[in-house]
């Protein structure tokens, strides 16, 4: 026989093993008690959802005729024959190919023309219109400066108006004899102090030459629209 203090370590040791043992039965029956209540968990879940989908075919049920409709439809597709069905695929087919494009968003729309009125076109100016235009503004600014210059008038404003006249002079005429008089006399007045007036006899020389000049722009745009 054993030692009476071996045989007393082995069954300390077996109880140690067995404690262990019941533990880990302890533990697992925990975790097969909490599997169990998320499944009766999902089972409820199940079931509601059951519930409702039924309550919904109850519902629907209850609509006026559409048990009816479901069953007549049914019934029709089931009577449908192989050949009804391609007819039916070629009507479909042919109702789409039928129908009208859709209109791009993109798309500029066209304007409308009416087919019974064109455009007028603008007549085309003739030479007398353009040489009856050019005389009236050049002459109107041969007026207005006439008007404007005075035996008081600054040799500064002077300069400025005969400057003006010039431009508008070699715009509807082009380079004359008249404009490279007149141009002189721009450098001539020019050369004075701004502030001073003209003398009395060169003040009337100017306006005697504004005569002059207008006489002889009106030669020279008839002379230019003529030969056009």
């Amino acid at each position: 026989m054993s030692n009476p203090e071996e045989m007393l370590v082995q069954l300390i040791n077996s109880i140690n093993k067995l404690s262990n043992l019941v533990q880990n039965v302890n533990e697992a029956i925990n975790k097969l008690s909490t599997q169990i209540t998320n499944l009766e968990g999902k089972m409820a879940g199940f079931s509601t959802v059951e519930s409702q989908v039924s309550e919904v075919g109850l519902k629907l049920g209850e609509i006026p005729g559409i048990k009816n409709m479901i069953e007549n439809l049914t019934s029709k597709i089931d009577g449908l024959s192989p050949a009804d069905a391609k007819k039916m695929a070629k009507v479909a087919k042919a109702a789409k190919a039928a129908a009208p494009p859709a209109e791009s968003k993109t798309a500029k729309k066209e304007e409308y023309a009416s087919p019974g009125v064109e455009e007028e076109k603008e007549p085309a100016f003739s030479a007398v219109d353009e040489a009856d235009a050019a005389f009236t503004a050049v002459s109107a600014k041969f007026k207005h400066i006439t008007q404007m210059i005075s035996p008081q008038s600054s040799c500064g404003n002077i300069t400025n108006m005969l400057e003006e006249l010039r431009d508008e002079v070699e715009t509807h005429v082009g380079m004359s004899p008249m404009l490279y008089e007149l141009n002189s006399w721009v450098q001539r007045i020019g050369k004075m102090p701004e502030a001073d007036i003209l003398l009395p006899d060169v003040h009337s020389e100017l306006v005697e030459k504004l005569d002059d000049w207008l006489q002889r722009v009106t030669k020279a745009i008839h002379l230019k629209y003529q030969g056009e």
